[in-house]
């Protein structure tokens, strides 16, 4: 593989150092090229290919995370989408590296007012939200907090809520349910990247 995808334009590559604290790692890893690939034998759709190049990933222990790579960007897109129709206030549950985030506030047709962070683990908050509080400043909240117990503050409601704190998107249905249930009160979309990602690969079969 020699060619760079059509790739959309809010889409990057994360720029976090790598770093460790306790058991979670930041680090790079790459996507080699393959001289034996053609795309025009590939028939994944565009989101689904893997592109030479070096990324960043997220893992406590050897369970992996997150990643930079397109695929897992594009199943989060759904989040830009909604938030460039409704603006405002925004609610995110798992920080992970932050690309989500960085998406939000680097989009120019998104109207961010804020955008709020919960982060069960302080060891991820350690590794990306220093960076990401130079650069957002006073627009970005980020709250060390368990997302099934957390409350929002009184009068508070987000027209994007966000759930991603997942390694994996199956056998997790029980929870998107119940954190879409819980955070309706508070939200006027409600979205889980596990039930994004099972819609996009299960157009694929």
């Amino acid at each position: 593989m020699t060619e760079e995808p059509a790739q959309d334009a809010r889409y990057f590559r994360s720029q976090l150092p790598e770093g460790r604290s306790g058991d979670w790692t930041l680090e790079r890893f790459t996507v080699p090229v393959d001289p034996s690939y053609d795309p025009a034998l590939d028939t994944r759709p565009h989101f689904a290919r893997r592109y030479p190049g070096s990324y960043l990933l997220l893992r406590r222990g050897e369970v992996q995370f997150m990643t930079d790579l397109y695929d897992e960007w594009w199943t989060q897109r759904v989040v830009l989408e909604q938030a460039a129709q409704r603006g405002g206030r925004i609610l995110i549950s798992g920080l992970g590296i932050g690309m989500i985030v960085e998406s939000l506030f680097r989009a120019d047709e998104i109207e961010v007012e804020d955008i709020t962070v919960l982060e069960k683990s302080p060891d991820v908050i350690g590794l990306v939200a220093p960076t990401l509080r130079v650069r957002y400043g006073e627009r970005l909240q980020i709250i060390e907090a368990d997302v099934f117990t957390w409350t929002p503050p009184a009068g508070r409601r987000y027209s994007v809520i966000w759930h991603d704190i997942w390694p994996s998107p199956y056998d997790v249905k029980s929870e998107t349910s119940a954190l879409c249930d819980r955070y309706a009160p508070w939200g006027d979309w409600v979205g889980t990247w596990p039930d994004e990602h099972r819609d996009a690969y299960a157009a694929m079969a």
